[in-house]
């Protein structure tokens, strides 16, 4: 059974993981990266991204990562917090692969404003649909990677399947070892 949200909120979702998770670990430094990448997602209003506008998207990542690791109740403030701050203005708007939808910025919108308020109309969702448990972080200690479960019951617990088998691995060697000793 497939999830309940709509594709286009899924695809915010993702992306904003990967915008952060690129940024934390270093590679997304430039604009010219921030840029490729956007094209790499279809995310709107990136083309001629400059220094300034990555600079002000690097400023918006870590309210973005503090909305991803918040509460239910949290992200709701957090997520009015980031209207107001980018002056939001929701419309409806057709693009790519996906049907009608709400951008909440228009066109020629700062970039980093763009980048935010999506984020935070994603989640405005999942609060909506009380799904904010889908936000995650990879369950292997050695990863801060965030991702966005997908799995039918929530259990997803790491970022890809090598933190998975470094964990399961680290896991094993752990018993053996007890076992041994």
């Amino acid at each position: 059974m497939p999830l309940h949200h709509p594709q286009e909120l899924m695809h915010t979702l993702d992306f904003i993981a990967e915008l952060c998770n690129r940024h934390r670990e270093g590679a997304l430094e430039t604009a010219s990266q921030l840029r490729r990448l956007c094209s790499e997602w279809s995310f709107p209003g990136a083309s001629g991204a400059t220094k300034a506008d990555a600079e002000g998207t690097w400023a918006q990542l870590p309210t973005i990562e503090a909305l991803w690791d918040a509460d239910r109740d949290e992200a709701a403030r957090m997520a009015n917090a980031i209207f107001d701050a980018n002056e939001a203005r929701p419309r409806l708007v057709r693009h790519g692969p996906f049907d009608w939808h709400l951008h909440g910025v228009p066109p020629g919108a700062p970039l980093h404003s763009a980048v935010a308020v999506h984020a935070a109309m994603a989640f405005v969702d999942l609060v909506r649909t009380d799904d904010t448990s889908r936000c995650k972080r990879c369950g292997d200690g050695r990863c801060e990677r965030m991702f966005f479960d997908q799995s039918r019951n929530r259990s997803r617990r790491f970022c890809s399947t090598t933190c998975q088998s470094r964990t399961n691995v680290a896991a094993f060697r752990a018993r053996h070892t007890a076992h041994l000793g």
